[in-house]
């Protein structure tokens, strides 16, 4: 693991009192939060130690009225670290907005977020012309990209996370059958869950029972709490959790690593910006500046080596 840069150890603090303060977070951070990147000056952007420059001939791909606008939109979640988050002075942090703020640089845009703690209104958001994107922890599947286009920048297996001392062994996904499961609403793990009471009940085992939260610090509370056994997200997001004793102090990581999942950048069917996005995102991929910002996050895991739109399951 690279050494943590102080930057990173800020975010980490910021991070720390999530499970604790969940319902102050979501208070701190609503809708109408917004981050704003600062844009082009005439040497380019740097975004996470990473100078970026703009590129005309991708720029050039960019529909007329989002030229004109100067501006990527984005809907982004508060509170997945690494991946998207608000850090200690609410400012929108990690590895998705920073490759999107790398990605606006490229096509000569400000990167212009919305934050929300509502993940289950990002789909619907992007899908009506709201937001034109919403970057990291946006899982590839069948029933998302029936309303959105999702650009693959990013391979996540699931995780499990559970209280310390639990007694609790899950290595298998037969082993979640009869336990009670969290995860947070709308996220691809509800599905992922759906499909783990069908294997249970195909082996004649008691389904999990499953409940859904808008905030990952409101399902930590839960799960330290006893009112759920285990919570299900994105194993690279709890691995940050308890680093270096951060917000999952008292909790574990168990064993199983299900289903590895693209995910990355959902886009509007209709917004014209799909494919300038893929090009974007590979010209970051190609000079190593997508490798380098990943790095920032210690995301060193799931790095692709094409940014693909709607990839096949």
């Amino acid at each position: 693991m690279k050494k943590l840069t102080p930057h990173a150890h800020r975010r980490i603090v910021a991070v720390a009192a999530s499970a604790a303060l969940a319902v102050s977070l979501v208070a701190c951070s609503s809708d109408s939060d917004s981050d704003t990147d600062a844009g082009n000056s005439s040497e380019g952007t740097e975004v996470a130690g990473v100078m970026i420059t703009k590129d005309a001939d991708l720029a050039a791909m960019l529909p007329e009225a989002v030229a004109e606008s100067g501006k990527l939109t984005a809907i982004q979640y508060d509170n997945a670290p690494a991946d998207t988050f608000l850090d200690e002075n609410d400012e929108l942090a990690g590895w998705g907005p920073d490759l999107a703020r790398a990605t606006a640089a490229v096509l000569g845009l400000e990167y212009d977020a919305e934050v929300s703690g509502a993940f289950d209104t990002f789909i619907p958001g992007i899908e009506n012309g709201r937001y034109d994107t919403s970057w990291a922890s946006i899982i590839v599947t069948e029933e998302r990209l029936a309303v959105v286009d999702i650009v693959a920048v990013h391979e996540s297996t699931t995780g499990v996370i559970t209280k310390e001392g639990s007694g609790l062994s899950i290595g298998a996904p037969d082993e979640l059958c009869g336990l009670r499961i969290g995860a947070l609403a709308g996220s691809a793990f509800l599905i992922q869950l759906d499909e783990i009471i069908a294997t249970c009940e195909s082996a004649g085992a008691e389904a999990p029972s499953v409940d859904s939260f808008p905030q990952q610090g409101a399902a930590l509370l839960a799960v330290s709490s006893d009112r759920i056994d285990a919570f299900m997200t994105a194993k690279g997001q709890l691995s940050w959790l308890l680093r270096d004793g951060g917000s999952a102090d008292g909790f574990e990581i168990q064993a199983l690593d299900y289903q590895p999942n693209l995910e990355g950048v959902a886009v509007g069917k209709d917004s014209g910006m799909t494919e300038v996005i893929t090009a974007a995102v590979n010209k970051l991929i190609e000079d190593g500046s997508y490798e380098k910002i990943l790095g920032f996050w210690d995301i060193d895991f799931g790095l692709v080596d094409e940014a693909v739109a709607n990839p096949a399951l």
